[in-house]
C-alpha cells in the first residue's frame, strides 16, 4: 500500500454541522467525521479504496470491514443518511423530519467531490426504511451509515443504538 494519511479536518462549518446532527438526532449515538487526505500520489492509485476506509475506521477505533463495505451510489447515500437521521434503528422511533435530515445529507455533500465514492456496511429492505442485515464496525446492537471517499477527504455520517 502507498503511504498515506489522513490528518483532521478543523473546519467551523463541520463542527457546525456535527452539533446540528448531534442536537436534532438526539438519540443513540451520531458520528461525523471528515478527514483528509494526504496520499503520496493519488487516491486514484490505491487498488482498493475499501483499504483506506479500513485505515480511517480503525483511527477512529472501529473495526475494518475489508470486501465486507458495500459500494453504494450518492442516491443510495442520501436515502441511507436521511434514513438513520430520521429513524432510531432499534424501534423505529421518529427523531427529526426528513426535511431537516435531507438539508444535512446537502451540507455533508457540500465537503465532498462529485466524483466522491460511497460505502456502507448494511442492506436495507423497503426503499431503505429498515436495515436487514449489517456488519457491525462498532460494538453497539445496531450501527450503520455512510462513508464518503473523494481524492482530497474521508468522512462518514454513523449511528449506533442500542435496544
Amino acid at each position: 500500500m502507498k503511504k498515506m494519511t489522513l490528518e483532521i479536518e478543523n473546519s467551523l462549518e463541520i463542527a457546525e454541522l456535527r452539533a446540528e446532527i448531534v442536537s436534532k438526532r438526539n438519540n443513540g449515538e451520531v458520528l461525523l467525521e471528515v478527514k483528509k487526505i494526504v496520499p503520496d500520489g493519488t487516491v486514484a492509485s490505491f487498488k482498493n479504496p475499501r483499504e483506506i476506509i479500513d485505515l480511517f475506521v480503525t483511527q477512529l477505533g472501529y473495526a475494518g470491514l475489508d470486501a465486507r463495505w458495500k459500494e453504494i451510489n450518492q442516491e443510495e447515500a442520501q436515502k441511507i443518511i436521511t434514513f438513520i437521521m430520521t429513524k432510531d434503528l432499534a424501534y423505529s422511533v421518529q427523531l427529526m423530519s426528513l426535511q431537516e435530515a435531507e438539508k444535512i445529507f446537502v451540507k455533508l455533500f457540500h465537503f465532498f467531490s462529485s466524483n466522491s465514492k460511497f460505502f456502507t456496511n448494511a442492506s436495507f429492505i423497503n426503499n431503505v426504511s429498515a436495515m436487514n442485515a449489517w456488519d457491525s464496525i462498532t460494538k453497539a446492537t445496531f450501527d450503520t451509515g455512510v462513508v464518503i471517499l473523494s481524492d482530497t477527504r474521508i468522512g462518514m455520517v454513523w449511528v449506533k443504538d442500542e435496544d
